[in-house]
């Protein structure tokens, strides 16, 4: 077994033991600041060493591939990730896994920086473009799909401002942590007001994470 196995095996170990022993007993949207500050600072650790940045993109695999089957993602779809981090795994991700175009914003222009420096490293310009941006100021109208990442804030303001701005047949995937049994928690009810709710898939190597398919509702007349 080489060095770099050796080493997947056991960060991928750490971080499954994090999620599945710690993270799934706590309540998680209670300590959602404290979780957000642990993978912001996560990642800023990573990218500065290769192999652990690769090793933390391909953490995201099994997610990303879920969320791809959820919303039938293709080459042909133009889509946008909300709160791509300095280490942007998603949009590098559907790229390489469908050939589609994905822009991601942050409003942290440091994580900015760091994520157009990775990008540039994947050779990934042609598909991936990173921009500094507030989600709340973003337009959305040529956008097919929006990921909006769980660590996004303000919270509910941005989900009502993709719920009255994104295009009609536009599909939302929303990643939120869950209740047990991969539903939806209670403190995520709301969506009902602002969206029509679609499937919901939960990942095994994140128990506590589940993504949320989301569509918009029809005006009525």
């Amino acid at each position: 077994m080489t060095a770099r196995v050796k080493l997947k095996l056991s960060v991928s170990k750490i971080i499954q033991f994090f999620d599945h022993k710690i993270i799934i007993k706590m309540d998680c949207h209670k300590l959602k600041f404290f979780i957000d500050i642990v993978f912001i600072t996560s990642e800023k650790i990573f990218s500065k060493f290769n192999i652990l940045l690769l090793l933390y993109i391909d953490n995201y695999m099994e997610s990303i591939q879920n969320e791809i089957q959820l919303a039938n993602i293709s080459g042909n779809h133009k889509i946008l990730n909300m709160g791509c981090g300095s280490i942007p795994a998603t949009c590098i991700l559907i790229a390489k896994e469908t050939n589609a175009k994905i822009t991601g914003i942050d409003k942290n222009l440091k994580s900015v920086k760091c994520a157009k420096i990775i990008i540039s490293k994947l050779k990934l310009d042609d598909k991936v473009e990173i921009k500094h941006s507030d989600a709340m100021n973003f337009q959305l109208n040529d956008f097919d799909i929006i990921i909006i990442a769980n660590g996004i804030n303000p919270y509910y303001d941005v989900l009502e401002h993709v719920a009255k701005n994104m295009k009609d047949d536009a599909i939302v995937i929303f990643r939120t942590f869950s209740h047990c049994k991969g539903e939806l928690a209670s403190k995520d009810y709301f969506l009902n007001n602002l969206f029509i709710l679609g499937k919901i898939t939960s990942h095994k190597k994140s128990s506590s994470l589940i993504s949320v398919l989301l569509y918009k509702k029809r005006k009525k007349n």
